[in-house]
């Protein structure tokens, strides 16, 4: 039992011992943490419904609750809130049972879910760049959330592999190399198992071959046939095409990897290319799918705001099929494999008008029966001038370089000596690269999903304020503390926690809020509200720090504090991890 559910537990059978429902008792954290801890505001519609006063029948359960050691003041306000206030000796007592705990308190009160979240969606042959940070970062942080939870979670990065760009591709490869094996008709052997160009290769070409098609109208014909006979199984293109798969997905494990996101499928828009035709005649033969103007379409109806949505187009007049045929196949799928409580979708707020179509089409077909589809958009990462954030000669600002100014920035707080000022070049340059990239992360999910956010890389790096250097070096101080004192082991039943300060009280509270702050964060499928407690968790330690001394208080004290520091930690760690975000052991 965490701290949140005692106190209602407590509140509830005051209710009951006055004669009242104790499902009315509305406890929650206090909204003046200066007057209270928590407040209960039951009283005010029990008594409505009652028709009685609502303070009278406020001060008859604060009467019971006072009787209660567990809290050291009742008091009732206004009209009727129950102020209430944990006695510093309940704090202390509970400590062990709840924060020496796997999940530092945290109870599930609802059945766990079966959930597949849709994050990363990279396309195939194409460099990461800026606008790739944030889908992965906040995907993988929710990933994390609902797996702390209890939910059985299911993370697909859902590539972009098929269609016209791999045609593009194709196409310029064979003006180039026209003699490889691939666009020999006549070829029966095996094909190399080595490509016979390098990731950045593609990186260079597509684009080269996107303006060609753009301008060379018997180009692009020909990337949209070898798009078709890549499509039906032209097994030359199909051996190349795995060549781009296999490639790019190296390449982006490897810069994935110091970001610590990590996804369950590689699967991409090909693995459905066989389920989608299928569909499509499917859906035609039932009357879903019918013929507008030459395309083939399913017809939707009200958008959430009462406004005809756009027909839902699922192949074009030309015969090219849609993303949104893609994406309900993709769908179907992951209904059919999982039998998922809900997909979330972790796509930029601008492909909002998509998805509510690809969720309507989803209900008409009759893929929401038993799942629950989730856009959780999210905002653009700007310059200093607020607009897409892009390289100093204004090109495209790859996530590699994104990852390369964080960590060239922390290396360059550690010179300075704002960080990192015992360690050796060596140590300065391994962890660089830890706190520049937690900062990163940081400094995209400490803001809200759906908030724009502008990128400086001397703020985020920065060890005052709200960043993730600030609440790594409190982390930092934490594991230095407890090493100095040799007091990294398990604390013993001897060491409850004593508290004597404000200061340990307000730490206290703060570990004790983690389960409602984590809670929220669930909910809302929002990492900020995890970033909100690490920065106050960690506020709260560096004041106790400061205020309550350890190494100079006698033993009963030291060895409190000890354990508070150590909590503190294990709750710290917890909640990085939540976020992706890795700890140095010095800084």
């Amino acid at each position: 039992m965490n701290l949140s559910s005692c106190v209602k537990e407590k509140v509830a059978k005051a209710y009951q011992q006055c004669g009242y429902n104790e499902a009315q008792t509305l406890v929650k954290l206090s909204d003046r943490p200066d007057m209270s801890d928590y407040q209960s505001n039951g009283a005010l519609p029990l008594a409505k419904q009652l028709k009685q006063n609502p303070r009278a029948v406020a001060e008859q359960i604060a009467t019971v609750l006072k009787d209660d050691s567990f809290f050291s003041k009742v008091s009732v306000d206004g009209p009727g809130f129950i102020n209430l206030t944990i006695s510093d000796k309940a704090l202390g007592d509970m400590a062990d049972a709840v924060l020496n705990t796997p999940k530092g308190g945290y109870e599930r009160t609802t059945p766990p879910q079966k959930v597949v979240i849709d994050y990363g969606g990279p396309n195939v042959a194409k460099a990461l760049h800026v606008g790739h940070l944030r889908p992965a970062v906040i995907g993988e942080a929710i990933k994390r959330i609902h797996a702390f939870a209890g939910d059985d979670i299911i993370g697909d990065i859902h590539l972009g592999d098929w269609g016209l760009p791999m045609g593009l591709l194709i196409t310029e490869i064979q003006e180039r190399h026209p003699d490889l094996p691939y666009f020999d008709a006549t070829f029966t052997g095996e094909y190399p198992k080595e490509a016979p160009f390098t990731v950045h290769d593609l990186e260079t070409m597509y684009p080269i071959a996107s303006q060609k098609s753009k301008s060379d109208e018997a180009y692009l014909a020909r990337a949209k046939e070898n798009t078709h006979l890549l499509q039906n199984g032209h097994r030359g293109y199909r051996a190349l095409w795995q060549h781009f798969v296999d490639l790019s997905v190296a390449e982006m494990k490897k810069l994935y990897e110091p970001l610590d996101i990590h996804f369950d499928l590689w699967r991409g828009e090909s693995h459905v290319h066989d389920r989608l035709q299928k569909m499509i005649v499917r859906l035609q033969k039932e009357g879903l799918i019918v013929p507008d103007d030459g395309a083939q379409v399913i017809r939707l109806g009200k958008s959430k705001t009462g406004n005809d949505l756009p027909p839902l187009i699922m192949v074009k007049s030309d015969g090219a099929v849609m993303y949104g045929a893609t994406d309900l196949a993709t769908i179907e799928e992951r209904v059919e494999e999982f039998n998922p409580d809900s997909i979330l979708y972790v796509v930029d707020a601008r492909q909002a008008l998509h998805f509510e179509q690809v969720f309507a089409g989803a209900e008409k077909i009759g893929l929401t029966k038993k799942v629950k589809l989730l856009h959780l958009g999210f905002g653009t990462i700007n310059g200093k001038d607020n607009k897409p954030f892009k390289t100093r000669d204004g090109g495209v600002m790859t996530l590699k370089m994104l990852m390369e100014l964080a960590t060239d920035a922390a290396l360059k707080k550690m010179n300075s000596g704002e960080m990192g000022r015992d360690l050796t070049d060596e140590e300065k340059s391994k962890i660089s690269k830890i706190v520049g990239v937690s900062a990163l992360k940081f400094a995209d999910l400490m803001n809200e999903r759906m908030k724009n956010y502008i990128f400086d890389e001397d703020k985020l790096t920065s060890t005052e304020g709200k960043t993730g250097p600030y609440i790594l070096y409190a982390l930092v101080r934490m594991k230095s503390v407890l090493e100095k004192m040799n007091e990294s082991a398990a604390i013993t039943e001897q060491d409850i926690i004593r508290i004597q300060e404000p200061a340990e009280r307000q730490l206290m509270l703060r570990l004790y809020g983690m389960p409602d702050s984590l809670q929220t964060a669930y909910d809302n499928n929002a990492p900020h509200v995890i970033c909100d407690y690490l920065f106050k968790l960690a506020q709260d330690f560096n004041l106790f720090y400061h205020d309550c001394p350890i190494k100079d208080a006698d033993e009963q004290t030291r060895r409190s504090r000890l354990a508070l520091t150590k909590y503190t930690l294990d709750m710290g760690l917890k909640m990085t991890n939540l976020l992706g975000l890795q700890v140095p052991d010095k800084m």
